[in-house]
């Protein structure tokens, strides 16, 4: 994808919008700059009666309907928001021969979606500056380069209901039983199977009171009982070891979402301040959306 396209979804998600995107080379769903939008509209794909589906439709039904299909192959996504757009224009045309044009409902939505426009448009705009090239790099640089690379942890571990059942496993290991064995034979845990082992992992994917007690623990150590929200664990460190530490182009769509979010929350919560805001109707006064008709 491009760095602008990238930009441009990013910005969207700060503001808890946006779907999948289109890979290799997609058009950005709000381009990063006039010259970009207006190359995207020159580029038709299909014609249904004449009228053109352009690479900048197909972008921006992407934002509407990528999460959807982001498990589908790239072409196979692509073609299916293409069969989405030529259905969609078909249609489209027929209500206009319809004369469905000053229809309230249709003036309804076309309005709730012109304001919708302006948001994302606006909001990409305003954020450009603050999600940088620049500002990514020097995230990158303080952060990552410069930081100490993080702990990671090889262990394994048991899981049982009770404290009684993890003090049993500890005296059955420390009575010469491997940890393994002692793991396949007790452990409720889906890694029983495979002497408990969770293979590596750092500090924060694990619940804290577990990576706690695993972080403190040397190779060949084995901890006391363990409770967490599932239940009473015995763990084992097999090893540990420093993390290698991303490159820049690895890591960098990463820092571009942390910054976007976080910025996009500042920017977010200054303007609701600046705003006069008011909910009308108590909350068991206020009337109900009317329910979806039956498909």
């Amino acid at each position: 994808m491009r760095r602008s396209s990238l930009l441009a979804s990013v910005c969207l998600l700060a503001l808890g919008l946006g779907g999948g995107f289109l890979a290799a080379g997609a058009i950005p769903a709000v381009a990063a700059d006039p010259a970009n939008d207006k190359a995207a509209a020159d580029e038709v794909v299909a014609k249904v009666n004449g009228t053109a589906i352009s690479l900048s439709d197909i972008s921006l039904a992407d934002e509407e309907m990528g999460q959807a299909l982001a498990r589908l192959p790239e072409e196979v996504h692509f073609q299916y928001l293409l069969g989405m757009l030529i259905d969609r224009r078909i249609i489209a045309l027929e209500a206009k021969a319809k004369k469905m044009d000053d229809d309230p409902m249709v003036k309804r939505r076309a309005a709730y979606y012109d304001e919708k426009a302006l948001r994302d448009v606006y909001w990409v705009q305003m954020m450009r500056d603050k999600v940088s090239e620049k500002a990514v790099k020097a995230y990158y640089d303080e952060h990552i380069a410069k930081a100490e690379p993080e702990l990671e942890v090889h262990a394994r571990h048991i899981l049982v209901a009770s404290r009684d059942e993890a003090q049993k496993a500890i005296a059955a290991i420390k009575g010469g039983q491997k940890f393994e064995d002692v793991a396949k034979s007790m452990s409720k845990d889906s890694s029983s199977q495979e002497g408990g082992d969770l293979g590596w992992f750092k500090k924060g994917d694990m619940v804290p009171e577990f990576a706690d007690a695993a972080f403190k623990l040397k190779a060949g150590q084995v901890s006391d009982p363990v409770q967490t929200k599932f239940g009473w664990h015995v763990i084992k460190v097999v090893e540990t070891r420093r993390a290698k530490k991303p490159t820049f182009e690895e890591a960098h769509d990463d820092i571009m979402r942390g910054i976007a979010r976080e910025q996009g929350t500042k920017v977010m919560e200054d303007l609701r301040k600046k705003a006069k805001i008011e909910i009308v109707g108590a909350e068991g006064q206020r009337p109900q959306v009317a329910p979806k008709p039956a498909q």
